[in-house]
């Protein structure tokens, strides 16, 4: 049955592209019915006997995580996440994420069922790598992550995988509610709401299941929250360098090839300001992500999953934090039209930014702040 409704899904896609993606549809295809043949259930490798003693207690503290998910905050966990699957690698797909060097955009793919989306996603690195390098080769900025957890949306029973089960447990209570959320609301052609709306229930609701019963001073969690303040930093940091860049291109200005040197001189500038502030900014914990990484589409892709996570938090805590409501807020959104919703997204990301503003005291403003101000391009003439 499964083969099946797998085979339909991709019959649905071949025919709707022309069969054109028939090789990427034929992969995902596969890739995806491996990954159910391989599951084995939760419950009776938890009764094994011969099951490794910490992968035992990483799938009893799942079960936790994923009880407290759906009474706590209203996610929806039915089946998904009983069933286990090792995997050989360290990733279970790579997306490829590509954007032109002179234009702050993605190239977009489009599939049946879920809409268009700026990535495209392999079960095998080498043909991630395959397609990267085919638009480099064209003039593209490319960037390949790999992705340790993806959600099938409900089509399928997602098995929980190596790639992120052994995962410090803040991070894998992050992880799981982040997939959980995107069945929960899930808005056609606006990956960068979808995403945004994941990445902030994922963590909002971390910070609740780590705040019950734990001691606060662990060494687990006090690291987990350092890493939370060096990714804020460094994404306050990336954002900043993205609309630098943004700005220059909109500025039409020159030839293309004297604002392809402007934009390899403003990457220099970003690139050196990092170093500067390479200590606060996670002390080497970005470096490869600042370096032949660092251009158009990592940036597009960091966007995806943060654009909108402020607007997110103005609109939890209009409602007072109620996880019913806040859903009930956010399922109101998905049925406007396009340009309405992202203007009520502005809306809420302007007044959480204004909060912040006048909240921040004088050691936010040291965290959050961007040492290296903008290095506007015109001064590069």
């Amino acid at each position: 049955m499964k083969a099946i409704k797998i085979f339909t899904l991709g019959l649905c896609c071949c025919l709707a592209g022309g069969c054109e993606s028939l090789r990427f549809y034929k992969q995902a295809a596969l890739g995806q019915l491996s990954l159910l043949q391989q599951a084995e259930d939760v419950d009776a490798l938890v009764t094994d006997p011969s099951t490794p003693e910490v992968l035992r207690q990483r799938l009893e503290t799942v079960q936790g995580i994923l009880q407290f998910a759906e009474q706590q905050l209203d996610l929806p966990v039915g089946d998904r996440y009983q069933r286990y699957v090792g995997l050989e690698q360290d990733y279970v797909v790579w997306n490829v994420f590509v954007a032109p060097p002179l234009v702050m955009n993605s190239v977009q793919w489009c599939y049946p069922v879920v809409g268009c989306a700026p990535y495209r996603g392999y079960f095998d690195q080498a043909d991630a790598v395959a397609l990267a390098a085919n638009y480099a080769d064209r003039g593209f900025d490319t960037y390949v992550a790999g992705v340790s957890a993806y959600s099938t949306l409900g089509w399928f029973k997602d098995p929980l995988l190596s790639s992120f089960v052994f995962y410090s447990e803040p991070a894998l209570t992050n992880l799981l509610f982040h997939e959980l959320a995107h069945s929960k609301v899930w808005v056609n052609n606006d990956v960068a709401f979808n995403e945004s709306f994941a990445s902030f229930v994922g963590l909002q609701g971390t910070r609740q299941w780590l705040s019950l019963g734990r001691d606060q001073s662990s060494e687990p969690l006090l690291r987990w929250r350092r890493g939370q303040v060096q990714w804020q930093q460094f994404k306050t940091f990336a954002l900043a360098a993205k609309a630098d860049l943004t700005s220059l291109y909109e500025d039409q200005t020159g030839s293309d090839a004297e604002r392809m040197q402007q934009r390899q001189r403003l990457l220099a500038h970003w690139q050196s300001c990092y170093r500067q502030q390479r200590q606060r900014l996670g002390n080497g914990r970005f470096d490869r992500l600042m370096g032949e990484r660092f251009n158009n589409a990592f940036l597009m892709s960091l966007g995806t999953y943060e654009d909108w996570v402020g607007a997110f938090t103005q609109l939890f805590a209009d409602v007072g934090e109620d996880w019913p409501t806040f859903f009930a807020n956010v399922k109101s959104l998905t049925t406007l039209e396009d340009a309405q919703r992202q203007q009520q997204m502005q809306t809420l990301r302007s007044r959480h930014l204004a909060q912040q503003q006048e909240t921040q005291t004088t050691d936010n403003q040291n965290t959050n702040k961007v040492q290296c101000q903008a290095f506007a391009h015109h001064i590069l003439d």
